[in-house]
C-alpha cells in the first residue's frame, strides 16, 4: 500500500488508564518450569500497597512434597538475598494445588521466588509481579458514620470525666459539691473539650496529609505527546505525569527484540493492527502508519502500547486516534494487521492464508479470574495439522485479549501474560543468587519446526464478551486468527 502525500487531520488523545503491565487486567499468569517441575502460577498483585499478594501455583504433573514462596526485588542487591521464604499451603482435596499469601511492601517490580522439593530433586522459579498501587482504598459510609459516633462518645466521655474529677475529687464521700466546685468542673471540662477538639483538628489534618502523600504514592500510568506528519508518521513520545522515581522514560528494554509494541484496534474489533514504532530519542517514537479504515461513525481507534523499563516495570499507554484522512504505508518488519471478512465465531476462524485455526476448548464455560489454558491449533483447510509454523518474535505465537468496551486488554504468550523482558531478568537474578550462570531463554531454543497447537495461560478479569486474536507465523507471513468469547 502506497503512502498518501496528504492528511486531512489526525487527533490523538491520550487516556490515562489504571493498567500497569495491562488495562484492566493485573493479575500474573506465568506458564514456567522450576528445575525438573512445570509450573502454572497465578499471582493477584495487591490493590494497595502495602497489601498482599494471593499466589496460587498448579503442577499439573504432580509429585511436588514442598513449595516454599517468597517476595524479593526483581533487580537490585535486594534480588539475591530473599528473605525467609513461607511454606505454600496444599488445597484440600488437591494434591497438585498450593497457595500462599504474601505481603508486598512497596511499590515496584518484584518477584515471587518459587521454590520446590518433591520426588525428582529441587528446583526453582521466578515470576515478575509488578506491585502498583491502584488507589486509596475508601471507608464505606456505614463504617464511617459508626466511627464518628464512636468518636463522639468517646471525646464526651472525657470530657465528662475530667470535669467529673476536678469537680469531685476533693470533696469528702457524700458531700454535695458546692459553687467552687461546680466552677471547677466546669473550667476543667472547658479545658478537657478544648485539648479533645485540638487532638481530633491535628489528627484530621495528619489524616488528610497522609492520604494526600498516598495519593501521589497511587500509580500513574505513562501518557504520551502524539502528532502526525502530513505523511503519515505518527510521532509518539512518552510523559510520565510524576509517578515515584521509580520510573523514567530512556531506559526501556527490548521485549521480543521491539522497545514498543503499539496496538491499534477499531471501536467495533473490525481491525487490529500489531505495530513497532522505531525509538528516535529516549522516550520518542515514530510508526509509518498503514491505511486505517473501517472505523464506527466518530472515526476513533483504540492504541495501546507496551513497554518494559530496565527495572522489569513494564506498562501499557493507552491513548485513542481520530484520522480525518486516508493514509497508508506498507507493513514492514513484524507489523501485521487483520480485517474482518467474516463474521467471527467461538471456534474457528479462517486465516487470510487459506488455513485455519481451531480454539480448542473443554466443555466447562470460561470463568472471571480463573485460569484458563487458551489452546489453538492451527490447521490446513482440509483439516490437516500445519506444519510450517514459525516463531514470531521469538515466540510460537502472540495473543492478545480486548474486551468489547475497550476497558481490558492483554497481550499474552505462551509462556504467560508477563513480558518476556521481565521474565529474563528474574531469570538472571535467579541464576545470579544461586551463584550460575544465567540459561538461555526457554523460546530460544525451538527448533524450527514448531507444533501446531500453542498454547496460553490466562485468566479474565470479569465477566463480559471478548475478542482474541490469536497470531503465528507461517513461511514468513503473519496470520491472525480471532475469537469471541463470553465470560460468565
Amino acid at each position: 500500500m502506497r503512502a498518501r502525500t496528504s492528511l486531512a487531520a489526525i487527533v490523538l488523545v491520550a487516556l490515562p488508564r489504571i493498567a500497569g503491565a495491562h488495562v484492566g487486567s493485573p493479575d500474573v499468569f506465568v506458564d514456567t518450569s522450576a528445575g525438573p517441575y512445570h509450573l502454572l502460577v497465578t499471582v493477584r498483585p495487591p490493590y494497595a500497597i502495602p497489601g498482599i499478594a494471593a499466589v496460587e501455583v498448579f503442577v499439573p504433573d504432580g509429585g511436588v512434597d514442598r513449595l516454599r514462596v517468597a517476595p524479593l526485588p526483581l533487580t537490585g542487591p535486594g534480588a539475591r538475598f530473599a528473605p525467609t521464604p513461607d511454606v505454600a499451603t496444599r488445597s484440600p482435596g488437591q494434591t497438585n494445588v498450593f497457595t500462599a499469601s504474601l505481603w508486598m511492601m512497596t511499590a515496584g517490580a518484584w518477584q515471587v521466588r518459587l521454590d520446590v522439593e518433591g520426588s525428582r530433586g529441587a528446583g526453582a522459579a521466578s515470576v515478575p509481579v509488578p506491585t502498583l498501587p491502584q488507589a486509596t482504598l475508601q471507608m464505606g459510609r456505614g463504617l464511617g458514620a459508626l466511627l464518628v459516633v464512636l468518636l463522639a462518645l468517646l471525646a464526651g466521655g472525657l470530657v465528662a470525666i475530667v470535669a467529673a474529677v476536678a469537680r469531685d475529687a476533693t470533696l469528702p464521700a457524700g458531700a454535695t459539691p458546692d459553687a467552687r466546685a461546680r466552677r471547677r468542673g466546669r473550667i476543667a471540662g472547658t479545658a478537657a473539650a478544648c485539648a479533645v477538639t485540638a487532638v481530633v483538628v491535628l489528627g484530621n489534618w495528619w489524616w488528610t496529609a497522609e492520604a494526600a502523600n498516598y495519593s501521589r504514592y497511587v500509580y500513574k500510568p505513562l501518557t504520551a505527546d502524539t502528532s502526525v506528519t502530513g505523511s503519515g508518521i505518527l510521532s509518539l513520545t512518552l510523559r510520565d505525569p510524576g509517578w515515584i522515581s521509580l520510573r523514567r522514560v530512556d531506559d526501556l528494554v527490548p521485549d521480543h527484540g521491539h522497545l514498543m509494541h503499539l496496538f491499534v484496534v477499531s471501536p467495533a474489533l473490525d481491525r487490529f493492527w500489531h505495530l513497532h514504532p522505531e525509538a528516535r530519542t529516549p522516550g520518542r517514537f515514530e510508526q509509518r502508519l498503514p491505511r486505517l479504515d473501517g472505523a464506527a461513525v466518530d472515526g476513533r481507534y483504540d492504541m495501546f502500547a507496551d513497554v518494559v523499563h530496565a527495572s522489569g516495570i513494564s506498562e501499557t499507554v493507552a491513548a485513542t486516534l481520530a484520522p480525518g484522512g486516508a493514509i497508508g504505508h506498507d507493513l514492514q518488519g513484524d507489523d501485521s494487521a487483520w480485517r474482518l471478512e467474516q463474521p467471527v465465531q467461538s471456534d474457528v476462524s479462517v486465516l487470510a492464508g487459506g488455513g485455519r485455526m481451531v480454539f480448542v476448548r473443554d466443555s466447562g464455560p470460561l470463568r472471571p479470574r480463573t485460569l484458563t489454558l487458551l489452546t489453538f491449533r492451527v490447521e490446513e483447510a482440509d483439516g490437516a495439522a500445519a506444519a510450517d509454523l514459525e516463531l514470531y518474535m521469538g515466540m510460537p505465537g502472540h495473543a492478545v485479549v480486548v474486551r468489547r468496551d475497550r476497558s481490558v486488554f492483554a497481550h499474552l504468550h505462551p509462556s504467560g501474560s508477563a513480558p518476556m523482558a521481565a521474565m529474563e531478568i528474574g531469570e538472571r537474578a535467579l541464576a545470579a543468587a544461586n551463584g550460575v550462570p544465567a540459561a538461555a531463554s526457554e523460546h530460544q531454543h525451538h527448533s524450527a519446526a514448531l507444533p501446531p497447537t500453542i498454547t496460553f495461560p490466562y485468566g479474565f478479569p470479569a465477566v463480559g464478551d471478548y475478542r482474541i486474536f490469536v497470531q503465528v507465523k507461517r513461511q514468513g507471513r503473519i496470520e491472525t486468527g480471532a475469537f469471541d468469547v463470553r465470560v460468565e
